[in-house]
């Protein structure tokens, strides 16, 4: 059983979140979402897999199967795809919300990282979780939102002062 929890862990994930994306996220504005997405989230965890599991070795995949391209797990740049997606669309239109907003985000990617690592995934040297990837995670969601909030013209035109 753990196995095959394993094996379809990331492949749900990916496929329960895109389903979202289907479901909220408007047709006409889905491109813009999914632009934004695939270089935050999709390019954004590739570089930072790069460098912690590469280049610093601090944290890891395992048991990847046949998810396992050019030593990273390949369905994980799709979840952050489409995740970041979901996050940018929800965004709150009340500036003072944006901040528990973002910093809930991170406790929730801190908490998916976690688990990831209990289905048998993922590993880290111990002094990275919880306190580091949780400024990781909360210095991706910033960017994030900074990045759209100053370069979407959906994000002024929706964003209160």
């Amino acid at each position: 059983m753990d196995e095959i929890i394993t094996v379809l862990f990331y492949p749900t994930f990916l496929i329960g979140v895109f389903l979202l994306t289907l479901i909220f996220i408007p047709k006409n504005k889905y491109k813009e979402y999914f632009i934004y997405g695939f270089l935050i989230g999709g390019l954004g965890d590739m570089i930072v897999v790069f460098f912690m599991q590469n280049l610093l070795g601090i944290m890891w995949f395992k048991n990847q199967g046949v998810f396992y391209v050019l030593g990273q797990m390949a369905l994980s740049p799709l979840c952050w795809t489409v995740t970041i997606m979901i996050f940018l669309y929800f965004l709150p239109r009340k500036r003072w919300f944006l901040y528990p907003y973002i910093l809930t985000w991170a406790f929730i990617s801190l908490g998916f990282g976690y688990i990831v690592h209990n289905v048998g995934l993922f590993d880290f040297v111990y002094w990275l979780y919880p306190i580091p990837a949780y400024f990781t995670f909360l210095g991706w969601w910033i960017f994030a939102a900074w990045l759209f909030l100053k370069t979407s013209p959906m994000a002024r035109d929706n964003v209160d002062p």
